[in-house]
């Protein structure tokens, strides 16, 4: 016996979007590709948000349990993912100038990495002192502790928090004044108003 049944098809499975997606795609696309727009321009952002929109027709099924906010978070997300993936593969193959800047003398430049290197050789050195004599200086210069309060704290006496602040000062000079320089050397360079 022959079964004449026709069975019946979904709309999606002739190229066409169920009723729900139709809706919801109607609904917000417009919404979506404002946003998207604002975010990577108008040409991006119609590729970004057509992508987006064919990535959850193809999970709309998986997806009926979301509500029409959190499926306009999944749209979003997915082209925002989109202009990120564009612009990291854009950057990748873009040509490189033919005069490539070599990097040439930047005095600004100079100072900040002078900087970096001068707060590396501070933390060094007192990274190297002995222990009470560390915990001194971070209670002393750090947290702005007074004398008494620093000998409470770590139980020794106020003349032994002073001799230990009067070393790491001592050790410290060469530091200040190499910070000073840097600081004078960069307030020259900045354009007086």
């Amino acid at each position: 016996m022959i079964d004449n049944r026709r069975r019946s098809v979904a709309p999606h499975e002739v190229g066409l979007a169920p009723p729900d997606f139709t809706e919801f795609y109607v609904a917000s696309a417009a919404r979506v590709l404002h946003a998207m727009t604002a975010f990577a321009g108008a040409d991006l952002a119609r590729e970004a948000v057509a992508e987006s929109f064919a990535r959850i027709l193809e999970r709309w099924a998986s997806l009926q349990h979301l509500d029409d906010a959190q499926r306009r978070a999944y749209v979003l997300t997915t082209a925002k993912n989109y202009v990120r993936r564009h612009a990291l593969v854009s950057a990748r193959f873009e040509p490189l100038a033919e005069d490539a800047d070599a990097g040439g003398d930047d005095p600004a430049l100079d100072r900040v990495t002078d900087r970096l290197s001068l707060e590396r050789a501070v933390r060094a050195l007192i990274d190297g002192q002995p222990v009470r004599r560390r915990q001194v200086a971070l209670l002393y210069f750090l947290h702005d502790d007074s004398y008494a309060e620093i000998a409470s704290y770590l139980d020794i006496t106020e003349s032994t928090v002073r001799s230990h602040v009067a070393e790491v000062r001592r050790l410290l000079q060469p530091y200040v004044r190499r910070y000073q320089s840097l600081t004078e050397a960069s307030d020259a360079d900045r354009p007086h108003a």
